[in-house]
Protein backbone atom coordinates (compact mmCIF):
# COMPACT_ATOMS: atom_id res chain seq x y z
CA UNK A 1 0.00 0.00 0.00
CA UNK A 2 1.36 3.38 -0.98
CA UNK A 3 2.05 6.06 1.53
CA UNK A 4 -0.64 8.18 -0.04
CA UNK A 5 -3.29 5.46 0.51
CA UNK A 6 -2.21 4.98 4.12
CA UNK A 7 -2.54 8.72 4.66
CA UNK A 8 -6.07 8.76 3.23
CA UNK A 9 -7.20 5.92 5.52
CA UNK A 10 -5.71 7.66 8.53
CA UNK A 11 -7.52 10.89 7.71
CA UNK A 12 -10.86 9.07 7.38
CA UNK A 13 -10.35 7.34 10.74
CA UNK A 14 -9.49 10.60 12.47
CA UNK A 15 -12.52 12.35 10.98
CA UNK A 16 -14.84 9.53 12.06
CA UNK A 17 -13.68 9.35 15.63
CA UNK A 18 -13.57 13.09 16.01
CA UNK A 19 -17.15 13.68 14.72
CA UNK A 20 -19.65 14.57 17.49
CA UNK A 21 -22.21 11.87 18.36
CA UNK A 22 -25.84 13.05 18.50
CA UNK A 23 -26.99 12.00 21.97
CA UNK A 24 -30.58 11.72 23.04
CA UNK A 25 -31.58 14.05 25.90
CA UNK A 26 -31.68 12.45 29.32
CA UNK A 27 -35.22 11.73 30.53
CA UNK A 28 -37.59 9.21 32.11
CA UNK A 29 -39.92 6.77 30.29
CA UNK A 30 -43.58 7.50 30.89
CA UNK A 31 -44.29 3.87 31.88
CA UNK A 32 -41.90 4.27 34.81
CA UNK A 33 -43.51 7.58 35.83
CA UNK A 34 -46.96 5.98 35.61
CA UNK A 35 -45.97 3.36 38.18
CA UNK A 36 -44.22 5.94 40.34
CA UNK A 37 -47.08 8.46 40.40
CA UNK A 38 -50.05 6.08 40.27
CA UNK A 39 -51.24 6.72 36.72
CA UNK A 40 -52.90 4.21 34.43
CA UNK A 41 -50.71 3.86 31.33
CA UNK A 42 -52.02 3.34 27.79
CA UNK A 43 -49.96 3.27 24.59
CA UNK A 44 -51.76 5.03 21.69
CA UNK A 45 -50.39 2.95 18.84
CA UNK A 46 -52.36 4.73 16.10
CA UNK A 47 -51.12 8.14 17.20
CA UNK A 48 -47.60 7.38 18.43
CA UNK A 49 -48.47 8.65 21.85
CA UNK A 50 -49.11 7.77 25.47
CA UNK A 51 -52.10 8.41 27.66
CA UNK A 52 -51.79 8.65 31.45
CA UNK A 53 -54.94 8.77 33.51
CA UNK A 54 -56.22 8.94 37.07
CA UNK A 55 -59.74 9.48 38.35
CA UNK A 56 -60.48 13.06 37.35
CA UNK A 57 -57.65 13.70 34.87
CA UNK A 58 -56.33 12.42 31.51
CA UNK A 59 -52.91 13.40 30.13
CA UNK A 60 -51.78 12.75 26.54
CA UNK A 61 -48.34 12.99 24.93
CA UNK A 62 -47.28 12.65 21.28
CA UNK A 63 -43.76 11.76 20.16
CA UNK A 64 -41.86 14.84 18.99
CA UNK A 65 -44.62 17.28 19.98
CA UNK A 66 -43.81 19.92 22.57
CA UNK A 67 -47.44 20.50 23.48
CA UNK A 68 -49.22 17.94 25.65
CA UNK A 69 -52.77 17.90 26.98
CA UNK A 70 -53.86 17.74 30.62
CA UNK A 71 -57.62 17.40 30.66
CA UNK A 72 -58.95 20.42 28.75
CA UNK A 73 -55.71 22.39 29.13
CA UNK A 74 -52.59 22.40 26.97
CA UNK A 75 -49.04 22.68 28.35
CA UNK A 76 -45.69 23.07 26.64
CA UNK A 77 -42.78 20.80 27.53
CA UNK A 78 -39.26 22.22 27.65
CA UNK A 79 -38.14 19.24 25.56
CA UNK A 80 -40.52 17.29 23.30
CA UNK A 81 -40.95 13.63 24.28
CA UNK A 82 -39.06 11.18 22.08
CA UNK A 83 -39.50 7.48 21.34
CA UNK A 84 -36.65 5.33 22.66
CA UNK A 85 -37.74 2.17 20.91
CA UNK A 86 -40.21 1.01 23.54
CA UNK A 87 -41.71 4.07 25.21
CA UNK A 88 -41.94 7.85 25.18
CA UNK A 89 -39.31 9.57 27.27
CA UNK A 90 -39.95 12.98 28.86
CA UNK A 91 -37.69 15.53 30.47
CA UNK A 92 -37.11 15.98 34.19
CA UNK A 93 -39.26 19.13 34.11
CA UNK A 94 -42.23 17.24 32.65
CA UNK A 95 -41.69 14.41 35.15
CA UNK A 96 -41.93 16.94 37.99
CA UNK A 97 -45.13 18.35 36.48
CA UNK A 98 -46.64 14.87 36.31
CA UNK A 99 -45.79 14.32 39.99
CA UNK A 100 -47.56 17.58 40.93
CA UNK A 101 -50.63 16.62 38.91
CA UNK A 102 -50.70 13.21 40.58
CA UNK A 103 -50.70 14.87 44.01
CA UNK A 104 -53.63 17.05 42.94
CA UNK A 105 -55.63 13.97 41.96
CA UNK A 106 -54.98 11.41 44.70
CA UNK A 107 -56.51 7.98 44.37
CA UNK A 108 -59.07 7.60 47.12
CA UNK A 109 -58.83 4.21 48.77
CA UNK A 110 -62.30 2.75 49.27
CA UNK A 111 -63.22 1.99 52.85
CA UNK A 112 -62.85 -1.62 53.89
CA UNK A 113 -65.90 -3.76 53.35
CA UNK A 114 -67.96 -4.23 56.49
CA UNK A 115 -67.76 -7.67 58.04
CA UNK A 116 -70.32 -10.13 56.81
CA UNK A 117 -73.32 -10.32 59.11
CA UNK A 118 -73.38 -13.28 61.43
CA UNK A 119 -75.59 -16.19 60.43
CA UNK A 120 -75.44 -18.12 63.68
CA UNK A 121 -75.06 -17.54 67.39
CA UNK A 122 -75.46 -19.06 70.82
CA UNK A 123 -77.73 -18.40 73.77
CA UNK A 124 -81.45 -18.10 74.32
CA UNK A 125 -84.16 -15.44 74.12
CA UNK A 126 -86.54 -14.55 76.93
CA UNK A 127 -89.91 -12.95 76.22
CA UNK A 128 -92.32 -10.89 78.33
CA UNK A 129 -95.55 -9.71 76.69
CA UNK A 130 -98.39 -7.50 77.97
CA UNK A 131 -101.09 -5.25 76.61
CA UNK A 132 -99.62 -1.77 76.25
CA UNK A 133 -101.59 0.48 78.65
CA UNK A 134 -103.92 2.83 76.81
CA UNK A 135 -103.08 1.35 73.42
CA UNK A 136 -104.43 -1.31 71.11
CA UNK A 137 -100.98 -2.87 71.08
CA UNK A 138 -98.77 -5.48 72.68
CA UNK A 139 -95.59 -4.43 74.48
CA UNK A 140 -92.85 -7.05 74.22
CA UNK A 141 -89.50 -7.06 75.90
CA UNK A 142 -86.86 -9.58 76.82
CA UNK A 143 -83.21 -10.49 76.80
CA UNK A 144 -80.85 -12.49 74.60
CA UNK A 145 -77.39 -12.44 73.06
CA UNK A 146 -76.04 -8.94 72.42
CA UNK A 147 -76.28 -7.22 69.03
CA UNK A 148 -78.19 -9.86 67.12
CA UNK A 149 -81.20 -9.47 64.82
CA UNK A 150 -84.53 -10.74 66.09
CA UNK A 151 -87.94 -11.33 64.55
CA UNK A 152 -91.04 -10.82 66.69
CA UNK A 153 -94.16 -12.64 65.51
CA UNK A 154 -97.65 -12.35 66.99
CA UNK A 155 -100.07 -15.20 66.35
CA UNK A 156 -103.66 -15.39 67.51
CA UNK A 157 -105.77 -18.27 68.74
CA UNK A 158 -109.14 -16.67 68.08
CA UNK A 159 -111.46 -19.64 67.61
CA UNK A 160 -111.63 -23.39 68.07
CA UNK A 161 -112.76 -23.64 64.47
CA UNK A 162 -109.91 -21.58 62.99
CA UNK A 163 -106.18 -22.31 62.79
CA UNK A 164 -103.61 -20.12 64.45
CA UNK A 165 -103.52 -16.79 62.61
CA UNK A 166 -100.41 -14.65 62.11
CA UNK A 167 -101.38 -11.18 63.30
CA UNK A 168 -98.16 -9.23 62.93
CA UNK A 169 -94.43 -9.61 62.39
CA UNK A 170 -91.63 -7.10 62.89
CA UNK A 171 -87.84 -7.07 62.92
CA UNK A 172 -85.65 -5.57 65.66
CA UNK A 173 -82.23 -6.00 67.21
CA UNK A 174 -80.94 -6.63 70.69
CA UNK A 175 -78.87 -3.90 72.35
CA UNK A 176 -75.25 -4.18 73.44
CA UNK A 177 -76.47 -5.52 76.81
CA UNK A 178 -78.77 -8.06 75.12
CA UNK A 179 -82.06 -6.33 75.95
CA UNK A 180 -84.79 -5.54 73.42
CA UNK A 181 -88.19 -3.86 73.50
CA UNK A 182 -90.88 -3.48 70.82
CA UNK A 183 -94.54 -2.43 70.66
CA UNK A 184 -96.79 -4.03 68.03
CA UNK A 185 -100.25 -2.67 67.28
CA UNK A 186 -103.26 -5.03 67.21
CA UNK A 187 -106.03 -2.56 66.38
CA UNK A 188 -107.34 -4.82 63.63
CA UNK A 189 -106.55 -7.96 65.55
CA UNK A 190 -108.57 -10.64 67.28
CA UNK A 191 -111.65 -10.06 69.46
CA UNK A 192 -111.52 -9.67 73.22
CA UNK A 193 -110.71 -12.85 75.05
CA UNK A 194 -108.54 -14.25 72.28
CA UNK A 195 -105.12 -15.61 73.13
CA UNK A 196 -102.04 -14.11 71.54
CA UNK A 197 -98.66 -15.82 71.38
CA UNK A 198 -95.59 -13.59 71.03
CA UNK A 199 -92.67 -15.55 69.57
CA UNK A 200 -89.17 -14.11 69.22
CA UNK A 201 -86.62 -15.83 66.98
CA UNK A 202 -83.05 -14.99 65.96
CA UNK A 203 -80.02 -16.57 64.31
CA UNK A 204 -79.41 -20.28 63.94
CA UNK A 205 -78.21 -21.68 67.27
CA UNK A 206 -80.11 -19.13 69.41
CA UNK A 207 -83.06 -20.69 71.22
CA UNK A 208 -86.35 -18.85 70.46
CA UNK A 209 -88.62 -17.62 73.23
CA UNK A 210 -92.38 -17.08 73.48
CA UNK A 211 -95.05 -15.75 75.80
CA UNK A 212 -98.86 -16.01 75.88
CA UNK A 213 -101.37 -13.35 76.87
CA UNK A 214 -105.09 -12.76 76.56
CA UNK A 215 -106.52 -9.78 74.74
CA UNK A 216 -108.35 -7.37 77.06
CA UNK A 217 -109.40 -3.75 76.97
CA UNK A 218 -106.42 -1.39 76.63
CA UNK A 219 -107.60 0.59 79.69
CA UNK A 220 -109.50 -1.88 81.89
CA UNK A 221 -109.52 0.42 84.94
CA UNK A 222 -111.29 3.27 83.18
CA UNK A 223 -115.09 3.49 83.54
CA UNK A 224 -116.82 5.64 80.97
CA UNK A 225 -120.39 6.11 79.74
CA UNK A 226 -119.04 5.25 76.32
CA UNK A 227 -118.51 1.67 77.51
CA UNK A 228 -122.11 1.20 78.61
CA UNK A 229 -124.35 -1.08 76.59
CA UNK A 230 -126.76 0.82 74.32
CA UNK A 231 -130.31 1.08 75.69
Amino acid sequence: MSSLARLAIALVFIATTAAPVAAQPIGTPLARLAVQDGYTYAWLSDEGGVQLSKPGVVIEFRAGQTLYRVGDRVFAADVPPYYNGSDLVVSASVAEQLARIAQAYPIVTPPPAPPAPATSGTGALTVEARIAHGMEAVAIRGHGPANVPITVTLTGEISRDLPVVVLSRTAARTASDGTYSVIIGIAAGPPRGSTIVATVTSLTGITPGSARLQIDRPSPNVDSPLDADPQ
